[in-house]
């Protein structure tokens, strides 16, 4: 009931009438999953879950090198994932969420007796981007960047170690570690930036059909912003980026009247 209610009140308070969609993805290791349809990352309209989903992802047998056999198979997808933050609460009813469980699905897995699904990973960070620009310009303009583990989860499922699997697999771990966002309050100049690591590999072998769904469990609790508690996050960078401006020094740029930023 109280998941239910924080989550009706994120989305009164930010006007939410479907799934919140991403900004701007972009992918890190682009032979897995492309940042152009390869990375899908959105919130149930009733914001309790947070699919990611990669049509492309799959698990395949790593290529020899340096004259050694392929022995074991691997799959791993890097991306950036952006939103902003008016999609997710403004006003005074204000929320944050944690991640409470993952939960991977792999539409065919195929693993012989032995294989052995050894590691199953997924883990996000989340980076908040916050750009100090003011009306009027006031120099050195930038951002500043406050970061957090929101879930790191990886385990050995250990699939295929006595026996042949084939067909779907779905597994579900519970997150020891939650930690929550921010609060929320609708500010246009806060970027929310969600780092995905999603990683598998067998001892020996073993394929899966393309597609990959990782679906994160959320919980909320009611929170109220104030200046002073204005903090969040296990690491902090003031003037993360800064952007300064000066006259331009080549005499011919100062006779045509350019300017320049650095």
């Amino acid at each position: 009931m109280r998941t239910t209610l924080l989550a009706t009140a994120l989305s009164a308070a930010s006007g939410v009438r479907g799934a919140i969609d991403a900004t701007a993805v972009r992918s890190y290791t682009t032979y897995q999953c492309n940042a152009v349809g390869g990375v899908r990352v959105s919130f149930d309209k009733d914001m309790t879950v947070m699919h990611a989903s990669f049509p492309d992802l799959n698990l395949y047998v790593d290529t020899p090198s340096h004259g050694f056999p392929p022995s074991y198979s691997i799959m791993h997808c890097l991306a950036e994932v952006e939103f902003n933050e008016q999609d997710f609460g403004s006003g005074y009813r204000q929320a944050r969420f944690a991640i409470k469980d993952v939960t991977w699905t792999a539409k065919n897995l195929t693993l012989e007796k032995g294989d052995n699904l050894k590691q199953l990973r997924g883990k996000i960070d989340l980076n908040v981007e916050v750009d100090n620009k003011t009306s009027p310009v006031h120099y050195p303009i930038g951002k500043d960047k406050y970061s957090a583990n929101l879930v790191n989860i990886d385990f050995n499922p250990a699939v295929a170690v006595d026996e042949a699997f084939n067909g779907e697999y779905k597994v579900t771990q519970k997150n020891p570690n939650p930690y929550f966002t921010p609060c929320f309050l609708g500010r246009s100049s806060h970027a929310l930036k969600f780092d995905f690591d999603i990683y598998a590999t067998t001892v020996d072998g073993g394929v899966s059909a393309g597609g990959w769904d990782v679906d994160f469990g959320l919980i909320y609790e009611e929170c109220h912003w104030t200046e002073s508690t204005d903090n969040w996050g296990q690491t902090q960078i003031k003037a993360w980026e800064s952007c300064y401006y000066r006259e331009a020094t080549n005499q011919t740029a100062s006779k045509m009247g350019l300017r320049g930023l650095y």
